[in-house]
């Protein structure tokens, strides 16, 4: 039985969650005065959890195991990495949040069901205005990834007021929901955040065949984490035939070919060290890697990176349970975290703020 102290730890990601949500997502100039120190507010938080669980089980969370040898490895190379090729230092928070919130996971905290239900709560409704009122000054790569935060909490909330006040009719409400939100993402052009959520759909269905074995298991966690270095070498292979086409409003190939090729080259140039965040891009005109895991490995360098995939896929096995077929909030949950993981293909996505903090909370409503 968890103590009064754990009890209390719970609230920790729930006040994350509403804060990262209100911040980002109502009003704009908020978001652009936050959002620079939004890795450092998650770092705090998971470091409170974190230390919470060290008090209540010191054992346990200071086991000498591969996940303490992975969550050392990449706590101190990547400081070091970043201080060899003279980076800004405020990459290393990116992999330390990334680092605190797997070992939490794997070393076995977790909310309760009100928790859990407030967390779908707040997921849904502090961004129902966006419904009524699209925030046009936000860019539609970052309203795609809101719509696709807006339509897994409200499935996922609509299963717990279902189940929980017996309202059935809700079962018709939830594929109305989840088409709309397709739509809004279709009008608003991310096709990226279109097509994550027809992934959603996808995993959903099939959950059952998934979850029927531990190998297919691996090769739906695989699929969507080194899944996403594969696709980012592929598209930028594609991009070097001279070959295009267009999907909807613009084409297929437009730009970040050019900026993965670009980046897969400088990599190769220094694959121990990663080639940081100050690198100065050719190809546009900010440093933006446009995917989450390359993310870690072309800044970081390949041995952080091993530690920190290590730490992923083994805090992603241990969700492999039976009831992610037969609860169906769970099931909604995975499939809002693969969905998430996807759009992270297109986005640095799960590895920043706010997203690494619904990564953190669907990653909860998972376990």
């Amino acid at each position: 039985m968890r103590n009064e102290e754990i009890s209390k730890t719970e609230y920790i990601p729930l006040i994350l969650f509403v804060f990262f949500m209100a911040e980002s997502f109502i009003v704009r100039r908020v978001y652009d005065i936050i959002s620079p120190l939004g890795t450092l507010i998650m770092f705090a938080g998971l470091s409170l959890i974190f230390i919470f669980m060290l008090k209540n089980d010191r054992d346990n969370m200071l086991k000498k195991d591969a996940v303490t040898a992975a969550g050392l490895i990449a706590l101190i190379i990547t400081p070091l990495n970043l201080f060899l090729i003279q980076s800004g230092k405020g990459a290393m928070l990116t992999v330390f949040d990334l680092v605190l919130m797997m070992v939490i996971i794997i070393r076995g905290f977790r909310t309760g069901d009100r928790i859990k239900r407030a967390i779908a709560f707040f997921g849904s409704v502090l961004m129902l205005l966006w419904y009524p009122v699209i925030r046009w000054d936000y860019g539609f790569n970052m309203v795609g990834l809101m719509f696709i935060i807006l339509m897994i909490f409200g499935e996922i909330l609509m299963e717990y007021v279902k189940n929980d006040l017996s309202m059935e009719y809700l079962k018709y409400v939830q594929p109305l929901f989840f088409v709309t939100s397709i739509l809004l993402a279709i009008c608003y052009q991310a096709r990226s955040a279109a097509l994550s959520m027809l992934v959603f759909a996808a995993v959903y269905c099939l959950v059952p065949f998934i979850m029927k074995s531990r190998p297919r298991y691996n090769i739906c966690i695989l699929f969507f984490t080194a899944g996403s270095l594969i696709f980012t070498w592929a598209y930028s292979m594609l991009g070097k035939t001279g070959w295009n086409g267009r999907l909807l409003y613009k084409d297929l190939l437009s730009g970040r070919e050019l900026i993965w090729g670009e980046l897969w080259q400088q990599f190769f140039s220094h694959p121990l060290t990663g080639i940081g965040s100050s690198y100065e891009m050719k190809n546009f005109f900010m440093f933006e890697v446009h995917n989450g895991l390359f993310d870690i490995l072309v800044v970081h360098g390949i041995i952080v990176f091993a530690a920190v995939f290590f730490l992923l896929i083994k805090g992603l096995s241990g969700l492999f349970s039976r009831d992610l077929i037969y609860c169906p909030d769970k099931r909604l949950s995975f499939a809002g975290l693969c969905t998430l993981l996807f759009a992270s293909f297109f986005e640095n996505g799960f590895i920043t703020t706010p997203y690494s903090c619904v990564f953190f909370v669907l990653l909860l409503l998972c376990a």
